[in-house]
């Protein structure tokens, strides 16, 4: 009897969702053969969430109320249960309505491997966090003779891991030797992650599909500016403290780093070295946001931009009165397209005075939204094994080799969706060439569980934003052929120092240590 409900399990695939057996971690994917489910895949394009399966049910526990109330939500029929869902792109979404309801929309996923048991990643973005923390864990412990530092394989950063699990705790300390043997640095990772990503990461049977976020980990630590540092403390004949933190849990909102690295200083504070990092995974175009729909939430966004619309405001708030989509739609597009105006009038009229202002302004924006304007942290995009990092320390300057252009545009609908809604957006991109963008500022309307709507102003990378900040791209060699010194040198623009020069070569190349370099002080 047991293997025959086995098999019905396995054939009978809508769920019940409130069933024990389908809690948080649970693979599902959209129902696209039902009416239900063609419903409920319209509702998710409605707030532009990717339903490509697996969506892994999240634990609600783990997340303030605040947070919850500022996700996406699709409301599907009455009912007072909720459901938070996340994608591979690292996407999460709120579904309410009636358990019953909602299950009917969906199938528990079975095909993600060969083997279903294995099932997918919770949220791939938070786990690469903390393989990136391992990884650079490794790149700074693998020492070896002659002043080298060696070449840092998936297999390193799985070992590190490993470690973990055996301590028991999220964090790992060594002491390693300086290159005299005199000294020995104290190297501490310290892994901190949501229970989902973390259970995911350390579960040996999920390894394998991680496989390119563990390539991509390694291709970043084994460039020039991972190694520069690593071999730096390694030599530098004094016995340093350092710290590797991969932190998806606390100060969200106060920073954009995903991962860091401190150094204690000659007076025994902690300092952050320059490879701190935002981390994407995937190509997502997303990287800041301003939610809400007052008139202070838009001065606000386009405050940052060098914008005042305080004269657009009376109007803007007399618009949104009725708190209805079509009314906030509406004032939406009034603001977008006046802020738009403006924007373009100071691009195309300005004194070059007035313009240079305009573009620092611009550029100080972008800053904000993709580092907390924080000029020491990295943008590290990892796709495909590789790897890509921005950088927006030099950005003002780039934008003046630029002739810019702001547009405003209501052309877009939500396919499939029940209204074919039209939403306003602002998009700064080269002049004359809409398709080479910078940025893109867009809204988009979430409908809540109390029946009102919640605004959001996302901020979106265009192609020209990453060619003005790609620092570095480069993707990991992993055929059979190659030699861990030509993975290396297929990601490192500056040859490794090798042979008796080593460390005067090094030493005349050591880092900065001041503060503009290592960046803000360790707030703990």
């Amino acid at each position: 009897m047991r293997d025959l409900i086995n098999v019905l399990d396995g054939i009978i695939t809508e769920v019940t969702i409130s069933k024990p057996k389908y809690g948080p971690g649970t693979q599902f994917s959209v129902s696209a053969g039902s009416e239900a489910g063609k419903k409920m895949l319209a509702l998710l394009q409605q707030q532009g969430f990717d339903s490509t399966p697996p969506m892994t049910r999240q634990d609600a526990d783990e997340m303030s109320e605040e947070d919850i109330l500022n996700l996406p939500t699709v409301t599907y029929g009455k009912g007072g249960d909720g459901y938070i869902f996340s994608n591979n792109a690292g996407q999460s979404v709120l579904i309410t309505g009636s358990a019953s309801t909602i299950g009917s929309a969906f199938n528990a996923y079975t095909g993600a491997t060969a083997d279903a048991d294995i099932g997918k990643i919770a949220n791939r973005g938070e786990t690469a966090e903390g393989i990136l923390g391992a990884a650079m864990f490794a790149k700074f412990t693998k020492r070896e003779p002659d002043e080298d530092i060696g070449t840092v394989t998936s297999q390193d950063i799985s070992n590190v891991l490993d470690s973990l699990q055996q301590t028991g705790e999220d964090q790992y300390q060594v002491e390693v030797e300086d290159f005299d043997n005199k000294h020995a640095d104290v190297i501490s990772f310290v892994l901190r992650l949501k229970s989902g990503p973390y259970q995911d990461l350390m579960d040996l049977a999920k390894r394998p599909l991680l496989a390119s976020e563990f390539s991509s980990a390694a291709a970043y630590v084994n460039s020039s500016d991972a190694e520069r540092y690593s071999k730096y403390f390694y030599i530098n004949g004094r016995s340093d403290q350092i710290v590797i933190m991969a932190d998806g849990v606390t100060g969200e909102k106060e920073q954009k780093t995903d991962v860091w690295v401190y150094v204690t200083d000659e007076n025994g504070q902690p300092r952050k070295l320059r490879l701190n990092t935002s981390l994407k995974v995937g190509g997502i175009k997303q990287f800041g946001q301003v939610g809400g729909d007052s008139e202070e939430t838009q001065e606000t966004l386009w405050n940052y931009f060098g914008i005042n619309v305080g004269p657009a405001l009376a109007k803007f708030a007399k618009a949104r009165k009725s708190n209805s989509p079509t009314a906030t739609r509406d004032a939406f597009k009034q603001m977008y397209q006046y802020a738009a105006n403006q924007l373009d009038q100071k691009l195309q009229k300005a004194s070059p005075k007035d313009e240079a202002n305009i573009l620092d302004s611009i550029a100080n924006g972008i800053t904000h939204f993709a580092t907390l304007g924080d000029p020491n942290v990295e943008l590290v995009d990892f796709s495909d094994g590789g790897f890509k990092i921005l950088r927006f320390n030099k950005l003002v300057e780039k934008l003046k080799n630029v002739d810019l252009e702001a547009t405003y545009s209501d052309s877009k609908t939500q396919k499939n969706g029940p209204d074919r809604e039209i939403w306003p957006e602002v998009q700064i991109h080269e002049r004359d060439n809409p398709k080479n963008k910078l940025l893109t500022i867009r809204m988009k309307i979430e409908n809540k569980p109390n029946g009102r709507i919640y605004v959001r102003n996302y901020i979106e990378k265009g192609p020209l934003l990453e060619k003005l900040t790609e620092y570095k791209k480069a993707s990991w060699d992993r055929s059979p052929a190659a030699t861990g010194a030509e993975e290396l040198d297929a990601v490192t623009s500056t040859p490794r120092l090798t042979g008796p020069g080593a460390k005067a070569a090094t030493r005349n190349h050591e880092p900065r240590m001041d503060r503009a370099t290592l960046g803000r002080g360790y707030k703990g």
